[in-house]
């Protein structure tokens, strides 16, 4: 019997976009007692067969780096949607979305809000309101790397600070052709 694994695909930004987002969510987790988390899109949610990593050389070939407007800052009563940075739908973002899904037919297709999160947590609406009005976002986020993320419990979602990247690769590769990255942990 194989095993189903419960992982999330992510696009991670390049260098200085990611420091960027660093510097805007780190206050944001001290000032709110919040999970800290590397900035990232989440492109997908699925239910993969392991091991998976073979079935990957199959992705649609993408340019090096997507470069995402940003549409606004938006907050939510959701703990993994408190407060983020609401992102365009750009062509290649919904090719990628599109050629996971059609990887693993078998997983339902949810609604997709390409988003960035700035924060993980329970937060009143006038908390949240009031961080969105204390931020002044640039206009774009530059991505240039696939991973993909898996908690060290499965399903544990929740608990933020084991999750870990299991693979990841720069978007120049794909299609994929070579091993994935090896494990590494995925706090800064």
């Amino acid at each position: 019997m194989e095993m189903i694994q419960d992982v999330s695909f992510w696009l991670l930004p390049q260098p200085d976009d990611r420091a960027y987002l660093q510097n805007v969510m780190a206050p944001l987790a001290t000032r709110y007692n919040a999970p800290s988390f590397s900035p990232h899109l989440t492109v997908a949610r699925l239910q993969v067969p392991y091991p998976f990593q073979a079935l990957l050389d199959k992705l649609v070939a993408m340019p090096p780096t997507l470069s995402l407007a940003t549409h606004s800052l938006d907050h939510s009563p959701e703990f993994f949607r408190a407060v983020y940075i609401r992102t365009a739908l750009e062509t290649h973002l919904v090719t990628l979305r599109q050629s996971l899904y059609r990887l693993w037919p078998d997983n339902p297709v949810k609604p997709f809000l390409p988003h960035i999160s700035l924060i993980y947590q329970n937060l009143g609406s006038a908390e949240r309101q009031a961080i969105i009005h204390s931020l002044n976002i640039k206009k774009k986020f530059v991505f240039d790397t696939l991973a993909i993320v898996c908690p060290q419990t499965q399903g544990e979602w929740t608990a933020v600070d084991t999750w870990q990247i299991i693979g990841q690769w720069p978007l120049a590769d794909l299609p994929l052709t070579s091993a994935p990255a090896p494990r590494s942990p995925l706090l800064p």
